[in-house]
């Protein structure tokens, strides 16, 4: 399923996308929806206060979930290392962190940032919840929540998320939780 909707380039319209991904993903678990909406919600606010342009928002379920932000700002986003006491700048570290992939394409009229996250796992009678069953197949597949764990490491083996000292190399891995490595994306972060 696809839903679009084009937003003004007003801070209302923040609230909006959040409002609307809402309704788009009414039939996934609320951890999904609740960080769908956070995401939105960062990219939303980069279109408004960095592009400053309308924006439009499209969210794709099915296998996954995909939503796109499509601008008419030039430039491209930039992941930022700001300090304890900078009060913005966090945007796109949420949405690598909390994404299972996330890009941007530019486009003849501006950019389409966008993010994936595994779509809803199969449950009991529809509750939400994943069966006993269900997590052990996707457990021996190497897709339940061990292997979720690993998309976290650098290739030294260390937490991408431990607490030490001087810079460290982060992975990402593209499709989310199946087992595949792809390596799509190097960053340093301050340590």
């Amino acid at each position: 399923m696809t839903a679009r909707r084009t937003f003004p380039c007003r801070r209302e319209a923040v609230t909006a996308a959040r409002h609307f991904v809402r309704e788009a993903m009414a039939e996934q678990p609320r951890e999904t929806i609740d960080a769908a909406e956070l995401m939105t919600s960062e990219l939303a606010s980069n279109c408004i206060r960095h592009a400053q342009s309308d924006f439009e928002l499209v969210v794709r379920t099915g296998r996954e979930i995909r939503i796109e932000l499509h601008d008419h700002g030039d430039g491209s986003p930039t992941v930022l290392s700001p300090t304890p006491r900078q009060v913005t700048g966090r945007g796109l570290l949420i949405v690598a962190a909390m994404s299972s992939d996330w890009g941007v394409i530019p486009t003849p009229t501006g950019k389409q940032v966008w993010f994936t996250l595994p779509s809803r796992p199969r449950s009991v009678s529809g509750s939400g919840v994943p069966s006993e069953s269900a997590l052990a197949e996707r457990s021996a597949a190497g897709t339940g929540p061990s292997a979720c764990a690993t998309a976290k490491l650098d290739r030294s083996g260390d937490r991408a998320g431990s607490r030490r000292s001087g810079p460290r190399s982060v992975v990402r891995r593209r499709g989310g939780c199946d087992g595949r490595w792809a390596h799509t994306r190097r960053a340093t972060l301050p340590g």
